[in-house]
């Protein structure tokens, strides 16, 4: 990480009053039937996020909010780097089941991020696209509110992942508290040791057109296994 005090920061735990606590509907499954409200994209970091929302950069709140008749947001831009040492390929290639990582180092990798309100709770669910010239790897996730008020990523094949948000002059900042297994609403908790890494990715807004956007993973016993950053911008209309 380019930024020293970030690193300090990632480590803190966020203040207890800070920590918004939803209500108990909001982590019960799309199949138990509520009603499908028309959320927009920026209720659920409000509701993550709390009082420190009002800190969040407008740029960076307005990139989140969706018009009327808009279904989604939609980013593209190129990933100027992303790299992985050997050990991180490894890994990348064990879990691709679930999609997650990409193995492969490349520069100026075309890229597309689109996230969409989910209907039956409050939530996200996000697609990456890598346009990498060996593959097109994309891949899906789902994130919500859990009823104690933390914001919970499901990835494919029952990967989970428990994220803090940070903010920072000018950036929003997603980190990992911990990986999980999840299976029919049952969470298994990863020791760390057996996770991918502290996994950062950093929001940094440009103007308000364009931002960038950094993702490092850092294992405590191998050291940094995954680095990409690039720039983008969302599409309008």
């Amino acid at each position: 990480m380019r930024d020293m005090e970030l690193l300090q920061r990632i480590d803190l735990p966020a203040p207890a009053g800070d920590r918004a606590v939803a209500p108990a509907a909001a982590d019960l499954p799309a199949a138990a039937g509520r009603a499908a409200p028309a959320h927009d994209l920026t209720e659920l970091l409000k509701a993550a996020l709390g009082p420190r929302w009002a800190l969040l950069h407008p740029h960076i709140q307005a990139r989140f909010g969706l018009a009327d008749g808009q279904a989604q947001a939609e980013y593209v831009g190129d990933m100027h780097q992303v790299r992985c040492t050997r050990l991180g390929a490894l890994f990348a290639r064990l879990i691709r089941y679930a999609r997650v990582l990409p193995h492969h180092n490349a520069d100026d990798v075309p890229f597309r991020f689109d996230v969409e309100p989910l209907r039956r709770e409050l939530g996200w669910l996000k697609t990456r696209t890598y346009h990498f010239a060996q593959e097109i790897f994309s891949f899906r996730s789902r994130m919500t509110l859990g009823a104690d008020g933390e914001l919970l990523e499901h990835f494919g094949g029952g990967l989970g992942m428990r994220v803090r948000l940070e903010v920072l002059p000018n950036r929003l900042v997603f980190v990992d508290d911990g990986f999980f297994l999840h299976w029919r609403g049952l969470r298994l908790p990863l020791p760390r040791l057996l996770s991918p890494g502290r996994f950062v990715l950093v929001h940094r807004d440009l103007d308000a057109e364009q931002f960038e956007v950094s993702i490092d993973v850092v294992h405590p016993w191998f050291g940094p296994l995954f680095h990409q950053e690039g720039r983008f911008q969302r599409m309008r209309g």
